[in-house]
């Protein structure tokens, strides 16, 4: 628990400045109890929503690999598709150059030579496909190896969050009960107007609701208050309001912050 503020006025009352009533001291005090509190209220919902990014990461990942291995599943069945035709041409090939030694004329020797040529070049069009796909395929299941990586590394790195997740859950439960605590038995040491006052400043306004003036400047809304109001608080009335945002304020004797 940080008592910042309570720390440094009880410096200054020691030190011969402004002297702080005691209900003063016991609402800073509580004061820094309830910005503790919030500080870890803040970190219980940011925490959940890191694990919860991790985890749609983790998702999409899987899509993803999912996705490499149906286009890989694809890619390899037009490779098995195209490899069968080159498998039928190449036997056709066979087949017509058997012919050759059976021809019997020379217009039929050419013709066969002219088919052997058409069927050459069918041969190297299916083979150009094959090593395209072949490429493709490769292509495709580097893309896999490096997701499967990165899912895996993924995962790791989700259980070691969740993990420090559950043990500073713990830490912050822990912390938790011991401000309540000490919360409540300071909220016995001081007037119940005060602390309803307090609450309800708490309820209504953002950031610290009891805040020192400098120079006659509210720190909570940083406007000026009247100078004869300024006076009053540095006489050490605790009970002054800031006319401009409600906020409860002291003097703290220290005009050089």
């Amino acid at each position: 628990m940080r008592e910042d503020a309570l720390s440094f006025c009880l410096k200054k009352t020691s030190e011969g400045g402004a002297k702080l009533d005691e209900k003063l001291k016991v609402i800073l005090k509580i004061q820094s109890i309830d910005i503790r509190l919030d500080e870890i209220r803040r970190e219980k919902e940011r925490a959940p929503k890191e694990l919860e990014k991790l985890k749609q990461d983790l998702d999409l990942l899987k899509k993803a690999m999912e996705q490499d291995l149906s286009t890989l599943e694809e890619l390899k069945k037009e490779r098995r598709s195209v490899e069968r035709e080159l498998e039928e041409v190449e036997a056709k090939f066979k087949r017509s150059k058997l012919r050759l030694d059976e021809v019997k004329s020379n217009k039929e020797y050419q013709a066969v030579l002219k088919e052997l040529e058409e069927i050459k070049e069918i041969t190297n069009e299916k083979e150009e496909l094959v090593i395209k796909w072949m490429e493709e395929i490769e292509i495709q299941e580097e893309e896999y190896a490096n997701n499967s990586i990165r899912w895996e590394e993924s995962q790791k790195e989700r259980i070691n969050k969740e993990r420090q997740f559950t043990e500073r859950m713990r830490e912050l439960g822990k912390e938790v009960h011991y401000l309540k605590e000490n919360k409540a038995k300071l909220s016995q040491e001081i007037d119940g107007d005060i602390l309803s006052s307090y609450n309800r400043l708490r309820t209504h306004l953002r950031g610290r609701v009891v805040v020192p003036i400098i120079e006659a400047v509210c720190q909570g809304c940083h406007l000026g208050i009247p100078p004869q109001q300024y006076n009053t608080v540095m006489k050490g009335d605790s009970s002054q309001i800031c006319p401009n945002c409600s906020r409860m304020i002291y003097w703290d004797g220290n005009e050089s912050l």
